[in-house]
């Protein structure tokens, strides 16, 4: 048995004293723009595969930056071929490069010998951490830039197939983006992969979202959580919330390759310890817990996973980069990509 009564303290303690980021389907209102512009990209590493590129957004986008970075495959430029896209999504506390940092994601070396190209918008973090949503205030369109601008720009600048060749994956509030816009826009993404995924914003409802609202606008310290601004109060707007959560969402994720993984928050975990990293520990504590009614959930509506949950771990890095590499064996085949040796 993976939980005992423990578990429980532990969720009700990471909700109050947490002090690290977290990191029925419903139709989208969100409609494409009327023309992609090529993005403008410069190359960042010395072999080229690696691209900071810019997004033109279309009138009524905003988002904190349009700035996205970019790994394409060994020999693209070589190359006829078209290739596969995964967008990969980071969390509260990061921006667009940090997939690709060498202390943190370190995916330049993770994909060297894949078949697809990679793409790491950015998302907000801290106070605007955007939540992969339009919020409701008008204030970001995150969702309409990722899933409706970005692949547009992506397929104008790069040699891709296309719709139905496409992957999502991310960590902690990443995570909740990769399976919110999976469920939330039907047959964008063929496969979808959660690593500590924050994938269920109205678990503890209302209680939560009011610990939320004040974690994500504290002025000293924001943890990022979602702010009344994203999707309203959680009290007076759940229908708002719900459309968005994956745990209500689940049952559109049936027909979607799907990864899912998370820890325990305790030590012994498989990637090892890491004692100076304290509040990691009760962030995975609570998030796999998330995670387990999220699992539940899937089992009960016969929604098929490849569940890689595991005990112990803490949020953090090193279980991500981990994650990554074993999610690919389930991210690549859908898109007629190898995995075998990719991630390697």
């Amino acid at each position: 048995m993976r939980r005992s009564a423990r578990w429980q303290v532990a969720c009700v303690l990471a909700l109050t004293a947490v002090i690290v980021p977290l990191g029925a389907a419903v139709a989208s209102p969100i409609r494409a723009p009327h023309a992609a512009a090529p993005m403008v990209c410069k190359k960042v590493s010395a072999d080229g595969r690696e691209l900071s590129c810019t997004v033109a957004l279309p009138a009524g986008v905003k988002v904190r930056s349009a700035n996205v970075r970019v790994l394409l495959p060994a020999g693209y430029a070589r190359s006829k071929r078209a290739y596969p896209v995964v967008l990969v999504l980071h969390g509260v506390g990061d921006d667009e490069t940090a997939w690709t940092n060498p202390a943190r994601g370190d995916l330049a070396r993770l994909t060297a010998s894949c078949g697809a190209i990679f793409v790491m918008p950015d998302g907000g973090s801290g106070p605007i951490a955007g939540w992969y949503s339009d919020w409701v205030d008008g204030s970001f369109q995150y969702e309409t830039f990722h899933t409706s601008v970005l692949p547009a720009a992506i397929d104008a600048t790069f040699r891709t197939p296309g719709p139905g060749r496409r992957a999502v994956a991310g960590m902690s509030m990443g995570g909740f983006g990769a399976l919110s816009y999976t469920a939330r826009h039907r047959g964008l993404f063929s496969a979808a992969a959660s690593y500590s995924g924050f994938v269920d914003s109205m678990f503890a409802s209302p209680a939560s979202g009011e610990f939320y609202d004040a974690g994500g606008q504290n002025p000293l310290y924001s943890l990022g959580t979602p702010s009344l601004r994203v999707w309203g109060p959680q009290r007076t707007a759940a229908q708002e919330w719900r459309a968005h959560n994956p745990y209500d969402q689940s049952a559109a994720l049936a027909d979607v390759a799907l990864y899912l993984t998370s820890g325990t928050g305790a030590p012994g975990g498989p990637q090892g310890d890491d004692a100076a990293k304290a509040a990691n520990y009760s962030t995975e504590a609570y998030v796999g817990h998330l995670n387990d009614r999220f699992a539940t959930r899937l089992n009960e509506l016969g929604v098929a996973f490849t569940d890689a949950r595991y005990a112990g771990g803490y949020h953090d890095w090193r279980y991500w980069r981990a994650a990554f590499t074993d999610s690919l064996r389930v991210l690549m085949p859908p898109l007629g990509a190898a995995s075998r040796g990719c991630g390697s």
